[in-house]
């Protein structure tokens, strides 16, 4: 049976240990600054909030976001969405995005926003594909392998 459910802090072992298992694939995120003391942090702050895809007990995507209150207004912003490299094309990532969309009346959440690296294509892709639309550039955001890149901010009102 398949489960989206919020991840805390009680769920940072299992977090690391999923990351640990495709670490290859995570190696990016951790390039731009997701290591183990980052996650910690993350998973602490008060406005944090992630998901999980789980297939039986076994966690197969994460987001990693944000919360954002200003105006009565609630908005996510996402800092992390992977799945496992085995498990992509299958939807997943977009039942995540689709949880929120369907508990909006719960969580409050309004509007969704993202960077995602410019030369990142398929990431770009599967966001353009899932309603979200682009609306600035942040020149030279990230640096990886000493490149600097330049990151497309998206959002998606819901």
């Amino acid at each position: 049976m398949n489960k989206i459910r919020e991840l805390t802090i009680k769920d940072y072992n299992l977090i690391n240990l999923f990351i640990s298992k495709n670490q290859n694939e995570f190696s990016y995120f951790k390039d731009l600054g997701w290591n183990e003391s980052n996650l910690n942090t993350q998973f602490l702050k008060k406005n944090n909030f992630s998901l999980g895809y789980f297939e039986e007990k076994k966690l197969l995507s994460i987001l990693i976001g944000d919360i954002i209150k200003y105006d009565n207004k609630t908005e996510l912003e996402i800092h992390v969405l992977f799945t496992s490299k085995d498990y992509r094309r299958k939807e997943i990532a977009t039942k995540l995005l689709q949880h929120i969309n369907y508990n909006k009346n719960t969580n409050y959440i309004s509007k969704i926003f993202l960077e995602v690296a410019d030369n990142n294509i398929k990431a770009i892709n599967f966001y353009e594909k899932n309603n979200f639309v682009f609306f600035n550039f942040r020149h030279n955001y990230y640096k990886h392998n000493n490149e600097y890149i330049n990151a497309k901010c998206f959002y998606k009102k819901i």
